[in-house]
């Protein structure tokens, strides 16, 4: 908490220069996105400010019919930022989202932590989409050389996929959480633990604002190998916080 409030003062100290400024921003980002904190935890214990909660559209891609995975592992990473998340989509009449051509999610959430999440859900997306294919082609290789028919294959091969997605959303979810968690620990007792815990409740109230009476989606099974692989793969996902070289804190203004 005081490396963070440290940082952001530098960054936004009018003496400071921009090359300096810049690398505090990055700093303090990687620590608030590190920790599950934003920039209202850190200075509403002593400004009192109320937090803003706003929403953020996402547009995701149904290659192979696989949106609904897709969208199931970004509700996962937003849901341990304190977010949630609805999709919509258009598309062909009585197929669902699996005949979608446009599918959109829309987070909401603390306007900072929605920040980051520009950030990270692009950058989630990608590797996702990158780890999967070297999953998949482990996977025929292994499981599948035996499987006759083509079609049964083809299926196989797409329940793995899609349990893949959802498995590295779980991955990459526990991982933010054991972030929130230590995070959470260091600040009990402080003014930013109510923020920590006051924002689900504000999200929740933003959230049934928005989309009064939403459905929830059927439960589906998944493919236990995929999600597994999945899920190992998402707890090794970069989340571009631990890439910085280190500022002491001596150096950092009081």
């Amino acid at each position: 908490m005081e490396r963070v409030r440290r940082l952001l003062d530098l960054a936004e100290h009018p003496n400071t220069g921009e090359e300096e400024a810049a690398l505090a921003s990055a700093h303090a980002a990687s620590l608030m996105l590190r920790h599950g904190l934003d920039a209202s935890a850190v200075r509403r214990g002593a400004t009192g400010r109320s937090e803003k909660i706003d929403g953020i559209q996402f547009e995701v891609s149904n290659r192979g019919g696989h949106a609904r995975e897709r969208c199931w592992a970004l509700h996962l990473i937003c849901d341990a930022l304190g977010c949630k998340g609805a999709q919509h989509w258009t598309g062909v009449r009585g197929r669902g989202i699996r005949g979608a051509r446009h599918v959109t999610m829309t987070v909401v959430g603390p306007e900072p932590v929605l920040d980051s999440l520009r950030v990270l859900l692009p950058s989630i997306t990608l590797q996702m989409e990158n780890q999967v294919r070297p999953a998949l082609r482990r996977f025929t290789a292994r499981e599948l050389e035996a499987v006759a028919g083509k079609d049964r294959r083809a299926r196989a091969t797409s329940d793995f996929r899609r349990a893949f997605y959802v498995g590295f959303g779980a991955g990459v979810s526990a991982k933010l959480l054991a972030r929130v968690a230590e995070i959470a620990d260091q600040v009990k007792g402080t003014g930013a633990e109510l923020v920590l815990l006051d924002r689900s409740a504000l999200v929740q109230a933003e959230f049934q604002r928005r989309f009064p009476g939403l459905r929830r989606a059927r439960a589906t099974t998944l493919d236990a190998a995929g999600y597994h692989t999945g899920r190992e793969a998402g707890r090794l996902a970069d989340l571009s916080d631990r890439n910085l070289p280190d500022l002491p804190l001596h150096q950092l203004p009081h």
